[in-house]
């Protein structure tokens, strides 16, 4: 068999089968050996089985044939069986977690299976659908257990299946109902936890829940209620912190509904929420305010905050960072070259005579800038003219050449009469552009002498 004859069934068949490897993947295959995984890609791919033709493409293109060994026929068919057996399990599986009934005989007569003509294995398809078919009739009891239906509600899901005409796994939906209706309970306390409502309502939802036939996890309630009932008050405390409320009236409030209280996770997070505030409020007034401390703890209680004992230190501290990175030269410079004010009053005294030639220089720099950028654009038509005044003068040059006097067209009086104004032409177009030059010249002398001023604006701020 020569190696066309071998190879070009595969190649076709590699080109056909819309999922089959490549032929880069096929060699690397083979280089390593492991005919049991060409097999087994074979048959997940839906290919038919081909030993023959696998091994004779390895044999061109690895050394020889020295990756086919003596079994290698033997672990090709073993794993091209695991395959192919995944591939209609899988299949079947899609079909069952859908909620779809049977339909091995659909699947083998689809086009893509006969176009590779993939062998047939029911087996592993009904096992994958059965498989699938558990998973869905578990969602499903799942749902309903999360939704607070009682394990009764199967009886539903038993007459829609027997209505599709499909399998249904009792055994399947309990468990999962069993995992929603925990979750069910879950997340009822912790929701009534969240929303300060006393574990005392279990009395009620459980009262509830048997009424309509409701498994009740009193000990999944009470997990969930008392690991939420703590974030309860703290978030309870930093809202109040900022909203004018304290936990007196909060106490007063769960000791009447009978909430269980805990107070020290209240005012620490009550605490650290006034902490955050009052840091905020200094580095709002620190950047170009005045030190408004005394105003703000007079005004507390009207902006729903209060003082605490560290407030003082802690608006100082954020004022002060504030206030220090508002006063530099810098910022200043910045605030005059925009042309915005700044209330150089609030810096300390040392610094505002430096705040101020710092401002007014970036007051001139802008100024500088407009003029900087009108001359670029002034020197940039300047070499516009020069250049267009070079383009004439070399037309000049040239018409003067091309009509000097030969023995073929002798001088007349006109010729001559036309080169006396070309020559006059001339000598006024290269006055005008030494006169050019040298504004270009002088155009960007100034340019530098007024960018090495902007420099020295910028520098001498400090």
């Amino acid at each position: 068999m020569t190696l066309a004859t071998r190879v070009l069934p595969l190649i076709l068949a590699v080109l056909l089968a819309g999922c089959s490897a490549s032929i880069k993947q096929r060699i690397a295959a083979c280089k390593v050996g492991d005919w049991q995984q060409i097999g087994k890609t074979d048959g997940a791919e839906g290919a038919p089985p081909n030993f023959a033709e696998r091994k004779d493409f390895c044999d061109d293109h690895v050394d020889g044939g020295k990756s086919v060994t003596a079994d290698a026929a033997a672990r090709y068919t073993t794993g091209w069986e695991q395959g192919n057996a995944e591939l209609w399990s899988g299949l079947g599986a899609a079909d069952g977690t859908r909620g779809l009934p049977q339909q091995f005989a659909a699947r083998a007569a689809a086009e893509d299976m006969r176009k590779r003509k993939t062998p047939p294995n029911q087996g592993a398809y009904d096992a994958g659908w059965l498989k699938g078919n558990s998973q869905y009739w578990e969602g499903i009891g799942k749902r309903d257990g999360v939704a607070g239906q009682p394990l009764t509600a199967r009886e539903a899901g038993r007459s829609q299946a027997d209505h599709s005409g499909i399998r249904f796994d009792d055994a399947a939906y309990s468990n999962g109902w069993q995992v929603g209706n925990r979750q069910f309970w879950q997340d009822a306390g912790a929701n009534d936890a969240s929303n300060g409502v006393p574990d005392s309502e279990l009395q009620k939802r459980a009262s509830s829940a048997r009424s309509l036939g409701v498994q009740v996890q009193e000990d999944v309630y009470r997990a969930a209620w008392n690991g939420e009932i703590v974030n309860y008050w703290r978030n309870l405390g930093a809202r109040d912190a900022v909203t004018g409320s304290e936990f007196g009236v909060r106490g007063r409030e769960a000791r009447q509904k009978g909430l269980k209280i805990f107070e020290a996770e209240y005012r620490q997070a009550w605490e650290k929420r006034l902490m955050e505030h009052w840091e905020q409020a200094g580095r709002e007034d620190g950047y170009g305010k005045p030190f408004l401390l005394e105003e703000r703890i007079a005004n507390a209680r009207r902006d729903g905050v209060f003082a605490i004992p560290d407030t003082r230190t802690i608006y100082t501290r954020a004022w002060e960072a504030e206030n220090a990175r508002y006063c530099v030269p810098e910022n200043a410079f910045e605030h005059g070259r925009a042309n915005r004010s700044m209330a150089i009053e609030v810096c300390g005294s040392p610094l505002r005579d430096k705040l101020k030639h710092a401002y007014f220089s970036g007051q001139d720099f802008a100024s500088a800038e407009v003029r900087q950028r009108q001359g670029v654009e002034d020197a940039r038509q300047i070499e516009a003219r020069l250049y267009d005044g070079r383009k004439r003068l070399d037309r000049l040059d040239r018409d003067i050449r091309n009509n000097q006097p030969t023995k073929e067209k002798p001088a007349t009086d006109e010729s001559d009469k036309q080169n006396r104004r070309r020559e006059q032409e001339r000598r006024e177009l290269v006055d005008h552009l030494r006169r050019l030059e040298r504004q270009l010249d002088d155009a960007r002398l100034w340019l530098d002498q007024n960018d090495l001023h902007m420099q020295r604006l910028r520098r001498n701020i400090y």
